[in-house]
């Protein structure tokens, strides 16, 4: 009895894992999409024509503000978390 329960934690745990990979490669795709668009947007090609501000830029893709889909969507739709953004990277950058 007790090894059927265990063996159905870990059918349980391993379902679970799955489903978190397939989460997780379609957030990723979903952020790629996202900063393909953010890309397009005039206030964004002008911020980063200042070389330091597109290094840090980069590197917050990688494991910042910028790698979270919901943050980086407000950013493109909503002016007030644009201009916070813009603030926020002008001062890290330089």
């Amino acid at each position: 009895m007790l090894v059927l329960i265990l063996l159905c934690l870990l059918m349980g745990g391993l379902f679970i894992q799955l489903i978190q990979k397939a989460f997780f490669r379609k957030s990723k795709s979903n952020i790629e999409q996202l900063w393909k668009e953010l890309e397009k947007e005039d206030w964004f090609r002008k911020l980063i024509e200042d070389p330091k501000v597109k290094d840090w830029i980069d590197s917050d893709k990688e494991r910042g503000l910028l790698n979270d889909p919901y943050y980086v969507r407000k950013i493109i739709d909503k002016e007030v978390h644009r201009d916070c953004f813009i603030t926020y990277v002008l001062e890290k950058a330089n």
